[in-house]
């Protein structure tokens, strides 16, 4: 199965509570999950290796082919999850959105 940047998105939305999409757009939870495919390229080049035409550039689509392994996904997913939680409440899920940030670091560095 391939997987989308669609995938990492529609799985943010489930921590989120948000699949009916009334409270993040598609563009908000993309954004998110382009700059963490570039953090992932910065704590991990090695899994870019061989993809020079494909390298993340911050610009993907919903529609674009997730660049890395299938195991990153849920990773990329935890990011968006704690960057948009920490725009919503700063103090209400400050402690939720630290967790999902460390899932992201730590599956990063793996």
């Amino acid at each position: 199965m391939t997987f989308t940047y669609q995938s990492v998105v529609d799985l943010a939305r489930i921590p989120l509570n948000d699949e009916d999409k009334a409270r993040y757009s598609d563009a908000t939870l993309l954004s998110l999950a382009n700059q963490a495919v570039l953090q992932v390229l910065k704590r991990r080049p090695d899994l870019f290796v061989g993809q020079f035409a494909s390298l993340p550039d911050g610009e993907r689509m919903l529609s674009d082919v997730f660049p890395v392994s299938a195991a990153y996904v849920q990773t990329v997913a935890d990011y968006v999850t704690a960057r948009t939680e920490m725009t919503d409440d700063e103090h209400a899920s400050s402690g939720r959105a630290a967790v999902f940030a460390q899932l992201f670091s730590a599956e990063a560095q793996s």
